[in-house]
């Protein structure tokens, strides 16, 4: 069979299903899978139901070879569809992730569009928590692998579709990073984030935090003079404040940022993309005492050419110099920690076979060019890649509209992307 007439039968037998696809993705949006880190008070996720339902519709294919859902942590499941291949071909991963952020009572009350979990269509748009940030990408893998089977393409190369948790809190260990510690790896993997579709992110930045501590030595207001001014005998010297000391590293980090942006460029990227922002802090015990305490959380974004290493040696050097070079912080050093894994940049060059195979698939199915660059955020990609999987960002949705009021996904998007994704499989992991 031809290559452009195999990508029309695709396309059509996928417009068929218009109505089952989008009443996939409506039922996979009423399940209230909030990231169970992100509850409020009282409240209750659905995340193990959500991925009972995904176990299920992937059974439900009669196409793969094993269906696992497993947890790493209680509470927190993964499934994974495998089909493998006749022999010969290369592998393919297309991970989604079916935990979603919370809706904060504000969101709630401004919520005009249906409702946050209600997941109906309204002006060519489907509804609700999660659309765009990720299950219109989750939907659609599932429809590509659902048409091929229909359409009897026997794909060469193993086809692997992974639904996890814990991405938007970060928790790589109990999502992403399991499918690889059970096997479960490919020589591709599409990561079906919201890109507007058109656009193909082969590249990002990386990520890192850290949690910094300051302890100082706290006492009443009316001992300033004898904090910061030098007085007659040591002991008459009182107390150290906490926040002028993390005031001084916040300098030299500052000092530090700017300096990255005259070091690091990268032509796709905006000038002064590498960042250190300081994200959070809180200080102080009492409004009539100097603070005895003070932390703060520090986040990096940085050009894909950068290692997490290259970043996080800086910071600590900065925080070592301003210790040093203390009087106080030199004997009572800054405690500094990662709250959770730093991310990798992805940086896969757009000569790549996997960046030009995505390509081709777009062309044949839309007749005409993506967009290929870097993505603006970062995410569960990141972490992948650093285990050894390559890949690219590429799905349905506006990132502009995740994790905000009134959350939507373009019906089209949905419906181009289960063409997609099925015809990148055929492209890549060879038919039969």
């Amino acid at each position: 069979m031809g290559d452009d007439k195999l990508l029309g039968d695709i396309a059509e037998l996928i417009e068929s299903q218009r109505d089952s696809i989008l009443e996939t993705l409506k039922r996979f949006i009423n399940f209230r899978s909030i990231n169970v880190e992100m509850l409020g008070e009282g409240e209750t996720s659905e995340i193990a139901e959500c991925q009972r339902w995904v176990e299920s519709e992937l059974k439900k294919l009669n196409t793969l070879d094993k269906v696992e859902y497993y947890e790493i942590e209680k509470g927190r499941p993964n499934v994974v569809g495998l089909k493998k291949g006749s022999g010969g071909g290369r592998s393919l991963l297309f991970n989604a992730h079916s935990d979603v952020v919370m809706v904060s009572d504000e969101q709630e009350r401004s919520w005009t569009e249906l409702s946050p979990f209600d997941g109906g269509v309204k002006d060519g748009m489907v509804w609700g928590r999660g659309a765009t940030d990720m299950k219109s990408g989750g939907t659609a893998m599932l429809y590509a692998a659902k048409t091929l089977k229909d359409l009897g393409i026997e794909l060469k190369g193993d086809l692997l579709l992974t639904y996890v948790d814990g991405e938007e809190s970060g928790r790589a260990e109990i999502g992403i990073w399991s499918l690889i510690d059970k096997g479960y790896t490919a020589d591709f993997g599409i990561m079906t984030e919201p890109t507007s579709l058109r656009n193909i992110y082969n590249k990002s930045k990386g990520e890192i935090y850290y949690d910094i501590k300051i302890t100082g030595e706290s006492t009443h207001i009316c001992n300033r003079y004898k904090t910061i001014w030098p007085q007659r005998h040591r002991e008459d010297q009182v107390g150290v404040n906490a926040i002028d000391k993390m005031v001084r590293l916040i300098n030299a980090f500052n000092e530090l940022e700017r300096s990255w942006g005259l070091d690091y460029y990268d032509p796709t990227l905006d000038p002064g993309s590498t960042t250190l922002t300081v994200s959070m802090i809180r200080g102080g015990e009492s409004f009539s005492a100097q603070a005895g305490e003070c932390t703060m959380t520090v986040a990096s974004m940085f050009v894909p050419q950068l290692r997490v290493e290259d970043i996080s040696r800086q910071i600590i050097d900065t925080i070592n110099y301003v210790a040093d070079h203390d009087h106080w912080l030199k004997d009572h050093r800054p405690e500094y920690s990662l709250p959770f894994p730093a991310k990798q940049p992805l940086n896969l060059s757009d000569d790549d076979e996997r960046v030009k195979t995505v390509i081709a698939a777009y062309e044949g199915i839309m007749a005409e060019s993506p967009v290929i660059g870097p993505s603006p955020f970062v995410g569960d990609m990141n972490y992948l890649a650093e285990k050894g999987v390559p890949c690219i960002v590429w799905g349905p949705g506006d990132i502009g509209l995740a994790h905000g009021t009134n959350e939507g996904v373009d019906i089209e998007q949905v419906i181009n992307a289960a063409k997609l994704y099925a015809a990148a499989a055929v492209k890549w992991c060879g038919v039969k």
